[in-house]
Parts: structure tokens; sequence; C-alpha cells
């Protein structure tokens, strides 16, 4: 299959859906690094200040990730109902403002307390309205390339943000990382409110870049593939559904542990021995994704994503190995991780939200990817918890990478199987997955 081809115009006029896709690409540049990639900077400074051990300051993940699995529930249906400007200023503007009275807490339940408020804001600050955004603006030819185009915002991000942060917490102490993680994340929302438009419709375009043809659409029967497909009701009732679900949900688990402990774990006597080594690690290994996830997006769109979604999550299982024997073989860890996490640690934010479209349709996509967010949520639930207790018990975080490489061969066999069931009950309620 060929490389698709991108025009930056449609009917002669230059294509606003570049506009919303840097849009994309600065929600997750900003919103998505600051909550995910920064969250795991405050452990050791909170855990001294409050001294806790790491399995309890792991439950500010618990709660805000809980809050933002019972929020995904109705996000996409918020979505739905409010235009894209409206319904994602709320949910930063939500974000933010828990940041800032994080940095005034006094004890340790404060800031629990304002984690699970804030999940409910992260609900639908990041992935969800880039998917719906890439969905709503472009067509099915383009639409890896155009989603990963947007998720690889989080990787020049984080070369950004995760040394800006950490150096006010070396600096200034994590109070002041707060307010500067506050300061951060609102600069999107008068982005949100100058730039965001919900449909092509809004700005008079009929026909999105990566639409078929007319001569495509008349060779399929005169049917379009914009906004058609199952709905979510239909979809939960395929055994296709609930492998990608499941294949995202076991994907978030390590990976969420990799984002919140990495630092921590490389900062370890005998691996790293300090913060500022790990946090340039952690960068490095995170940077590797500007060019990964716009690789595994334009691959997707060439290869298939139902090839892709299986191939790519080989790398991650490979990232956790490399994980596992860092203390026996630093050097080559130190090598492999990034080179690894190029194309693994892009699976995430590219693969659930690319195979939904491809399995599903785009007929309830902004529903369906609520419901996708609520399987990375469960994940990042668990996975950062059991990782904290794993070292608070043993001293090391040895076996939990080595049971994240498995679960990662498990996410392979997922998403194979997703690509292959329930063909027959789709195209019965008139839906034909390419």
């Amino acid at each position: 299959m060929p490389i698709p081809k991108i025009s930056l115009k449609v009917d002669d006029r230059f294509y606003y859906g570049w506009v919303m896709l840097m849009c994309s690409f600065m929600a997750m540049f900003i919103c998505y690094v600051i909550k995910v990639n920064c969250h795991g900077l405050f452990i050791n400074s909170l855990c001294k200040e409050f001294d806790i051990t790491r399995t309890v300051y792991a439950q500010t993940n618990t709660l805000l990730t809980l809050s933002m699995l019972i929020s995904s529930s109705f996000m996409g249906r918020l979505y739905k109902k409010f235009s894209v400007k409206y319904a994602m200023t709320a949910c930063v503007l939500i974000t933010s403002c828990c940041y800032l009275g994080m940095s005034y807490a006094t004890a340790f339940w404060q800031i629990l307390l304002l984690s699970a408020i804030q999940g409910i804001g992260w609900a639908g600050a990041t992935t969800l309205p880039v998917s719906i955004m890439v969905s709503n603006w472009f067509g099915p030819k383009v639409k890896g390339t155009a989603m990963s185009i947007g998720m690889l915002g989080s990787a020049a991000g984080a070369l950004v943000w995760v040394p800006f942060i950490n150096g006010l917490i070396a600096s200034s102490g994590w109070r002041t990382g707060y307010l500067g993680m506050a300061g951060v994340n609102a600069i999107m929302i008068p982005l949100v409110l100058i730039f965001a438009v919900t449909m092509p419709a809004d700005k008079g375009f009929e026909i999105r870049i990566g639409d078929p043809s007319p001569e495509e659409i008349k060779a399929a029967g005169g049917i379009s593939t914009q906004k058609t497909g199952l709905t979510g009701s239909q979809a939960l009732k395929t055994a296709r559904w609930w492998c990608q679900w499941l294949a995202h949900f076991l994907t978030m688990i390590g990976a969420a542990a990799f984002s919140f402990q990495f630092v921590a774990y490389f900062a370890q006597e005998g691996l790293l021995g300090d913060q500022t080594a790990a946090t340039a690690l952690y960068k490095n290994t995170l940077g590797t994704l500007i060019l990964g996830k716009f690789i595994l997006g334009t691959v997707s769109d060439v290869i298939h994503i139902k090839r892709s979604s299986v191939i790519a999550p080989l790398f991650y299982a490979g990232v956790f190995f490399c994980m596992a024997i860092a203390p026996d073989n630093m050097k080559m860890a130190m090598i492999a991780i990034p080179a690894l996490y190029f194309i693994g640690g892009a699976v995430p934010s590219v693969i659930p939200f690319l195979i939904t479209a491809r399995n599903f349709g785009d007929k309830e996509y902004g529903v369906m990817s609520g419901w996708m967010n609520m399987a990375g949520n469960a994940g990042q639930i668990l996975g950062p918890t059991i990782a904290a207790f794993i070292f608070d018990t043993t001293g090391s975080y040895g076996m939990f990478w080595s049971f994240s490489a498995v679960l990662l061969i498990v996410v392979s066999i997922l998403y194979f199987l997703s690509g292959r069931v329930s063909l027959e009950k789709i195209r019965a309620w008139g839906f034909d997955p390419k």
C-alpha cells in the first residue's frame, strides 16, 4: 500500500483541520506531559515531606485515575453535546486549579482529595479530545498519520516540561513545582478558546482530507466512510470490542508504572543513583516518541493498523525486559530502552484509538473513545500501585518489570484477535472493517 498523499488545501482553501491538528499537538505537548510525565517527579519529595511510603504516595494516582475512570463513562457524551472549545476549556481549568491547591497543601490528605477532583478534568483534557478532533477532521486514509502527529506532542513536551518541572522542584521545592504545573497547564485554555472548532462543516468544509474520492465512493456502492459504523451499544456486544479493550487495559498497567516510577527507579543506588541523571534518561527516552509516534501512525496507514497493532507492543515488551535487567547491565539498558521505546512507547496513545476507528467506524467514535479511556484508566490505577507495593515489599522493581514484559506479549495477541473475531456480526450490522 502506498504512503497516503496529504494536501494542505481542500476545495482550493487552506484546510482548517491543520489548525485543529496543531491544537491536538499542543494538548499533548502541554496537558498530557504535565499529567503523565511530571507526576512521578514528586515521589521522593512528598514521601519525605509527609513521611509516607511509595505505596501510599501512589494512591494519588489511584484516586486521580479512579475519578478519571468514572468520568470517562460520560465524558464522550459530554463532548458529543458540547463543543470541543467549551468542554475542553472546563476540563483544563479544573486540573490547573487543583495543581494550584496542591501547592498550598499542609497535609497529605489534601493532596489526595485534590487528585480525586483533578481526575474529572483529566478525563476530558488529553487523549479524548485529541482523538475526537482528529477523527472529526481527517478521513480514514490519513487518520493514522494525523493521529500520530497530534499524539507526538507529548514527546516534544517531555523534552521541555520534565526538566523544567524537575528544576523547579530541585531549586525551590515541590510547592513551586506544583505552581509551575498549574501555570504551564493553563496555557492550553486560551489556545482552545481561540482556535478550537468542532466539525469541518462549522468552517464550511464538506470533504475532509483523507476521505474517499467520489470514484472510490461510487465503487463502494455510493456509501461514504465519513460518520459510518456501529453504535456503542452494538460494539459492546462483540468479542472484538473486549479484545481491544482488554489490550489497552493491560498496556496501561505497565505504561502507567513506567511513567510514574521511572525516575524513582533509576535514581536508586546501583543504577544511576541521582534524580537529575534519572530525569535526563527519562526525558531522552520520552523524546524518542517525537519521531516514533509519527512513524507508528504512518506505518499503520501503510501496512494497516491490524498489523502494526500486533507488532508494536512487542517493542514495549522489550523495554520492560531491559528495565528488569538494568541492575545487571546498566550500559545496555541505557541504549536499548530508548531504542525500543521509540515504537513501543507510542502504543498507548496511537494504537487504541486507531483500532477503534478501524474496527467500529466513526458513527459514535467519541463515545467509544471515552470507553477506551476507561480501559486505560483502569490500568493506570493498578500499575503504579502494584509497582510501588512490590518495591516497598521487596526493595526492588525487578519483578514488576518482568511481569509487564509478559503482559505486553499478551497485548500483542489480543490485538491480533481484535482484527479477526466478530467479523460476520459486524458486517450483518452494515459495517465492513477494512
